[in-house]
């Protein structure tokens, strides 16, 4: 689907067709909030945009190096397979065959789909999707929750 924008000077008809970097790290703010008040450990967190580029991300202090890999292939695998990363985790859990195509998944594309909650589409109005929100650092369905809570406090779509 092409951006539609047009330009003006307020951009008030701007229609939201990408996520804006003050909107992305409005949502990585939000992980981050809801992370504190369940007092879980240290998160990583990626927004990736819809062709899977790194649009913003932090890592809080403390936090292990190699969950800036996790937070950001959680985000990839959700783009990839245009689905929430707990559906790969349940698909994984299915058994032999579901294993073996994750397992093809991940050889294809150099490790970057990772079959743990954590990694969530964000949705326009029109439940188009705009970008793709990993956390890293918790319990993965932790991870997943503070991220559906702040996809849900910035007024997006799940």
């Amino acid at each position: 689907m092409p951006f539609i924008i047009r330009f003006s000077r307020n951009h008030e008809n701007r229609r939201l067709t990408e996520l804006s970097l003050q909107q992305a790290n409005q949502l990585i703010e939000k992980v981050l909030h809801t992370a504190r008040s369940r007092k879980m450990p240290p998160l990583a967190v990626a927004v990736l945009d819809t062709g899977a580029y790194l649009k913003a991300f932090q890592r809080e202090d403390g936090v292990s190096f190699l969950r800036v890999q996790i937070a950001q292939a959680k985000a990839w695998g959700a783009l990839a397979m245009a689905c929430n990363t707990d559906q790969l985790a349940e698909r994984y859990a299915q058994g032999v065959q579901q294993q073996g195509f994750i397992d093809a998944l991940n050889a294809m594309t150099g490790g970057k789909i990772i079959p743990l909650p954590g990694g969530v589409l964000v949705r326009d109005e029109n439940n188009d999707i705009v970008a793709a929100v990993g956390a890293a650092g918790g319990i993965s369905e932790d991870d997943e929750a503070c991220v559906h809570a702040a996809i849900t406090a910035a007024g997006f779509a799940l």
